[in-house]
């Protein structure tokens, strides 16, 4: 068993409208953590995620989760998941807990720019 306090939780801040309090265990299996978004995430672009798929339960706040193919609109209590390799950004004023298999690592995960219209 591993047991991490919230006082534990790594913070780290992926932009200016994003904080993430990641929990480390040492399961290579898994990762969870805790968001807050206010305002766009990533700033411009897409992220993409190459290994890992993440889910979300969102805590409270609303907001929009963007992929290439859909928009899905979320408030407190709904559940989104992200598959391995869909390009999304999110946008709102919210915090969610994120599970992500497996382990979430910096090296897999990529912006990319939006695409030129043609």
């Amino acid at each position: 068993m591993e047991h991490v306090k919230q006082q534990n939780a790594e913070a780290v801040t992926h932009s200016s409208s994003c904080t993430v309090y990641e929990y480390i265990t040492n399961h290579p299996g898994i990762t969870i953590a805790v968001t807050e978004i206010n305002g766009r995430y990533p700033d411009e672009g897409y992220a993409l995620n190459h290994e890992c798929t993440e889910m979300a339960y969102i805590l409270k706040g609303q907001g929009q989760l963007v992929t290439e193919l859909a928009t899905a609109h979320f408030s407190a209590g709904d559940v989104l998941l992200i598959p391995t390799g869909e390009k999304y950004f999110w946008e709102g004023r919210f915090s969610a807990v994120l599970p992500v298999t497996p382990a979430w690592d910096p090296a897999q995960h990529e912006y990319v720019p939006l695409q030129a219209e043609p």
